[in-house]
């Protein structure tokens, strides 16, 4: 194999090096000295193969026969030279290079769709709190946070450390709930959740049931999660049952 072809072929196994690279990176960290050779073996050969599937994934070429990857491996650990003509090996390294091209292009489509629609989100929250600040029954804290009393009781409150057992349903501002607590309460410390929850349950008594409007930079900012997109505003119907 001449010099050029060399650095071609090179390039067609550069992302599997990669992967080899970071994931045993990230095993040695994780590694347990009670495990044996042997398990050690078949875990990092699951944990490579998991590695470069997300990464052939991620560059548009999850239609790869696994068979013949399989055997390109080991041939490659065999150190014995590719069963790919010079021709083959070109025309495959084409083929790479127009999918990381489409499947970059495709990324850039969707960050910035993203944007477009963090920014949407954003101005949308904005125009909703100022309109909902004038309804009198709902009140402000200076972060921006919005609440509404919807019960109010007499009894102890939370603080910043406190870990808590709450009822809640979780919308947007068109009424579609993204989430809600199951038929068991749902318990966790207020260290463990979004800045607007950890302020809003300092506001609340044990018994008492409020509306929280929260701002996307108290709730999950320009990010998003799950199902919630970025920059949106979050409505949180929250009833807290006990301080543990």
């Amino acid at each position: 194999m001449v010099e050029v072809e060399k650095m071609k072929y090179t390039l067609l196994i550069s992302m599997l090096a990669s992967a080899l690279s970071l994931a045993s990176h990230a095993l040695a960290e994780g590694e347990s000295a009670a495990v044996t050779t042997t398990e050690i073996t078949s875990d990092l050969g699951y944990y490579f193969g998991y590695s470069f599937g997300n990464m052939l994934g991620d560059s548009g070429a999850s239609d790869v026969d696994v068979d013949r990857l399989i055997q390109g491996l080991k041939d490659s650990l065999a150190q014995t030279p590719p069963n790919l003509t010079s021709e083959q090996r070109e025309r495959i390294y084409e083929e790479i290079r127009a999918r990381q091209t489409a499947a970059q292009a495709q990324k850039q489509q969707v960050e910035q769709a993203a944007v477009g629609q963090s920014e949407t989100n954003l101005a949308a929250a904005k125009s909703f709190l100022i309109e909902n600040a004038k309804r009198p029954e709902v009140k402000a804290t200076a972060t921006g946070l919005q609440y509404e009393m919807l019960v109010e009781n007499e009894g102890p409150t939370a603080i910043a450390s406190s870990h808590v057992s709450v009822n809640y349903i979780g919308s947007f501002t068109n009424g579609e709930v993204f989430h809600q607590s199951s038929d068991e309460p749902a318990e966790f410390g207020l260290n463990q959740v979004i800045v607007g929850w950890t302020e809003a349950l300092q506001l609340m008594s044990v018994g008492d049931k409020y509306k929280f409007y929260v701002p996307p930079e108290l709730g999950y900012g320009s990010g998003g999660v799950g199902r919630i997109p970025p920059n949106s505003l979050l409505v949180f119907e929250i009833e807290l049952l006990e301080i543990k």
